[in-house]
């Protein structure tokens, strides 16, 4: 196997050349519990025959468009080689909200799927951390996966990742938001989803923090600036309706673009919204005056 060296090709087929021979292998790309790159090959297009091909190694990179492995084989002489396999494709999240990589291929993409949960880290980047096993060193390192991307949200029941460079690639994930009532002080925005079992399962639940600082627009919608690191500085935008309000407060019922429920309230107090963007204020105060708002209801200030 060390003396082999191994490329992927533009159509994701396994090319293996040794000793001045080429060969393609094509088949079905899978990974292993270990996160462990695997070809199923097709020997004969006519027949259900197959073989497995596990290339010992780990995912080591990803980006929107593809996905990197880092693959080791030993020589006749006991060295070890180490080869880069980088597989194009795209990254989704699937109906249990694991991350998965559809590999490209002529017809139905091979999918991939990163087994464990993954997390948020300090720059709110989506992360996958797991374990690679030596057993001839008897050693567990751990090895963390990056998305590099920012958080989008324009469903009720759905927060969205986006990849930061131009690709398709996106997560889309089922979640529930944690509590309806957000206040702009607390600057942060919690989910609640389960990753990698079936719905229902609340063992296995957990809680997504969005944080970020609330700031309106010109036209008195919504942003929450979202700080990703390094200066980079993403805004999540919402459209908003004043559906409720008191003597003390100010509730926005935060809505997408198309004016649809998202299912959370902004609960400013006067005095809090006064001192957050004293021109968006006045501006409030403008339009409740031109009792645009709701009959009946009044807007005391």
């Amino acid at each position: 196997m060390g003396n082999k060296l191994y490329l992927v090709d533009e159509l994701n087929r396994l090319i293996v050349k040794e000793r001045g021979k080429r060969t393609v292998l094509e088949g079905n790309w899978e990974l292993t519990p270990g996160n462990e790159l695997m070809l199923n090959i097709i020997e004969d297009k006519n027949q259900d025959g197959s073989n497995t091909l596990i290339l010992k190694g780990k995912i080591i990179a990803v980006d929107g468009n593809s996905a990197a492995f880092e693959v080791k084989s030993v020589d006749k002489n006991g060295q070890s080689h180490f080869q880069i396999l980088k597989l194009s494709g795209i990254w989704q999240a699937d109906e249990f909200n694991r991350l998965t990589f559809l590999v490209n291929k002529k017809g139905e993409p091979d999918t991939l799927v990163l087994e464990g949960a993954w997390q948020i880290n300090n720059n709110q980047q989506i992360t996958h951390t797991f374990e690679k096993v030596d057993l001839k060193r008897r050693s567990i390192s751990l090895n963390t996966l990056t998305f590099d991307g920012f958080w989008c949200i324009t469903d009720r029941d759905r927060i969205s990742y986006i990849f930061s460079k131009g690709s398709k690639s996106r997560f889309d994930f089922k979640a529930q938001v944690e509590s309806s009532d957000l206040h702009p002080k607390q600057g942060v925005i919690k989910y609640r989803l389960g990753i990698g079992l079936r719905e229902g399962n609340k063992d296995r639940q957990k809680i997504v923090s969005l944080y970020g600082a609330w700031k309106f627009s010109r036209d008195l919608g919504l942003e929450f600036l979202m700080d990703y690191g390094q200066g980079r500085i993403k805004a999540i935008e919402f459209s908003n309706e004043v559906n409720l309000s008191r003597k003390d407060r100010i509730t926005l019922s935060l809505t997408n673009r198309e004016k649809e429920p998202l299912g959370m309230n902004l609960i400013f107090t006067h005095r809090f919204l006064k001192k957050l963007d004293a021109e968006a204020y006045l501006k409030l105060k403008a339009n409740y005056k031109g009792s645009g708002i709701e009959a009946g209801v009044k807007i005391p200030f």
